[in-house]
C-alpha cells in the first residue's frame, strides 16, 4: 500500500504550495489596488491645487494684490514678495507661525510635508517677483489610504485561513485517484505474484519428482509431463493477458476506419458454430440494424467482442445455449448483447467482475481455467474505444451489452 508519510509530505507541500499562489497573489493584488488608488487620490488633490493656482493666476491679472486673490479659497493660500508674505488665507492652526515652512529650494513642484503631527500637500511656484504656496491638509485622505491598508490586511488574513482549510479539503480529495491508483498498483502486483506463484510452483515441483526419478521413462512420466504443459499454458496466457492489459492502459492512438457491423460480426463468429456443434451447444446470431457502417478500430471491438462470446462458452455447459443479439435503438446507438444460460453471475459478485484477478467463488468451485483478467481488458477497451459495456443475470441468462455510440470517433485516446 501507499507510504502514508510519503503521502502525508506529499499533502503538507501541496497545501505549502496553494497558500503560497494564494498569499502570494492577493499580496500583489493588494499592492496594484493600493498603488492605484494612491496615485488617484493625489491626482485629484493635484488638480484640485492647480485649479486654485490658475483662479490666482486670473485675480493677478485684474487685480491688486491688495485684493482679495479668490473670495472662496478651497485650500490655504500664502503669497510671499521677497521676505515678506504678502497675502495668507485663515489656516486653521495648523501651524506655529502665520505660515508653513517657505520652501524656497523646491519652486514649481508638488510635495507632500508633514508639520505639528499633519499632512499636507503643497504647490509652490514662482509667479514674476511672488512665490505662491497652495497648501491642502490630506489627513483625510492619507487615512483612507491606511485604513484601505488595514482592509487589506484583514482581507489576506482571512483569505489564508479560508484557502488553508480549502487547501486541506482540494488537496486530499486531489490526492485520492493518486492514493488509489497507488493501491490498486500494489494490489495488481500482489495479485498477479500470487496467481503466478501456483503454476510455477506446480511446475517446479513435478520437475523435482522428476528429478528424483532420474530412471523412469517418458512414458512413466507422461502424466507429469502433462500436468506441467498445462500450468506452463496457463502461466503463459497470463502473461499475455497481463501485456494485454498494460498494453490497453498505455494507448495513444486509434485505427479509425468503416466496418459494416453485421458482415464483421458473422466473420467473427464463423468458427463459433463448429465450437458450438462439438460441444452440444446453442449458438445463433440476430440482427436488427438500421444503419450497418460505424466508425470504430476494428482489431480492438473483435477482441472486445471475443472476450465475451469465450467466456459465454467457457461457462457453459452442453445443451445451453449462447445468443448474439445486434439491434439498434431510436437513439441510433447500437447495442450488442452476448446472452448465454450457463453458471450465471451471482449478485453480490456483479459490482466486481471487471476488478482485475477477480473470480468468483461459483468460478473456482468449479475448478475452470481462467486468470481472472479478461473482463478487466474488456473494460479497458471499451473506455479506449468510447463505448460503454454492462453486465446483468437474471431469469438463468447472463447478459453482457456493448452499446456503440453510431457517430465519428475522433477521440484521441
Amino acid at each position: 500500500m501507499i507510504n502514508k508519510s510519503v503521502l502525508k509530505k506529499t499533502k503538507s507541500r501541496l497545501i505549502k504550495i496553494n497558500i503560497g499562489v494564494v498569499f502570494g497573489f492577493l499580496i500583489l493584488f493588494s499592492i496594484f489596488i493600493y498603488t492605484y488608488f494612491s496615485g488617484v487620490t493625489y491626482n485629484s488633490i493635484d488638480d484640485k491645487l492647480k485649479d486654485e493656482l490658475e483662479s490666482i493666476t486670473m485675480q493677478f491679472s485684474r487685480h491688486s494684490i491688495a485684493y482679495p486673490v479668490t473670495k472662496y479659497p478651497s485650500n490655504m493660500i500664502y503669497i510671499y514678495k521677497d521676505d515678506r508674505i504678502r497675502y495668507f488665507t485663515h489656516q486653521d492652526g495648523y501651524f506655529d507661525d502665520v505660515a508653513p515652512k517657505r520652501y524656497e529650494n523646491k519652486l514649481n513642484d508638488i510635495f507632500t510635508f508633514s508639520e505639528n503631527g499633519y499632512t499636507f500637500r503643497m504647490l509652490n511656484v514662482q509667479i514674476d517677483d511672488y512665490q505662491i504656496q497652495i497648501v491642502r491638509n490630506i489627513d483625510t485622505e492619507i487615512n483612507s489610504l491606511r485604513q484601505l491598508i488595514f482592509v487589506f490586511i484583514i482581507g489576506i488574513l482571512i483569505s489564508t485561513i479560508i484557502t488553508y482549510y480549502l487547501a486541506i479539503y482540494i488537496t486530499k480529495n486531489a490526492l485520492i485517484p493518486i492514493e488509489n491508483a497507488w493501491n490498486n498498483q500494489a494490489k495488481f502486483i500482489q495479485d498477479a505474484s500470487h496467481e503466478l506463484r501456483t503454476p510455477i510452483s506446480i511446475v517446479s515441483s513435478k520437475l523435482e519428482r522428476m528429478l528424483k526419478n532420474p530412471n523412469n521413462t517418458i512414458s512413466d512420466e507422461v502424466e507429469t509431463i502433462a500436468d506441467a504443459m498445462s500450468e506452463i499454458r496457463r502461466s503463459k496466457k497470463m502473461i499475455n493477458d497481463l501485456l494485454s492489459l498494460t498494453k490497453e492502459e498505455a494507448i495513444i492512438k486509434l485505427n479509425i476506419s468503416e466496418v459494416n457491423i453485421k458482415s464483421f460480426i458473422d466473420d467473427l463468429c464463423m468458427d463459433y458454430y463448429d465450437i458450438a456443434k462439438i460441444q452440444n451447444k446453442k449458438f445463433n446470431i440476430y440482427f436488427s440494424l438500421k444503419n450497418e457502417i460505424i466508425l470504430t478500430d476494428k482489431n480492438k471491438l473483435k477482441q472486445l467482442i471475443l472476450i465475451f462470446i469465450d467466456n459465454a462458452f467457457k461457462y457453459t455447459k452442453s445443451e445451453d445455449y449462447i445468443n448474439i443479439n445486434v439491434k439498434q435503438q431510436d437513439n441510433l446507438d447500437i447495442e450488442i448483447y452476448i446472452i448465454d444460460s450457463g453458471i450465471g453471475i451471482k449478485k453480490e459478485d456483479l459490482p466486481y467482475i471487471f476488478d482485475r484477478f477477480f473470480r468468483s467463488e461459483n468460478v473456482r468451485d468449479k475448478d475452470i481455467d481462467g486468470s481472472g483478467i479478461g473482463l478487466s481488458i474488456a473494460k479497458l477497451l471499451a473506455i479506449n474505444l468510447g463505448m460503454k459495456i454492462d453486465a446483468r443475470c437474471e431469469n438463468g441468462e447472463t447478459k453482457f451489452k456493448i452499446i456503440i455510440p453510431n457517430k465519428k470517433v475522433d477521440k484521441i485516446i
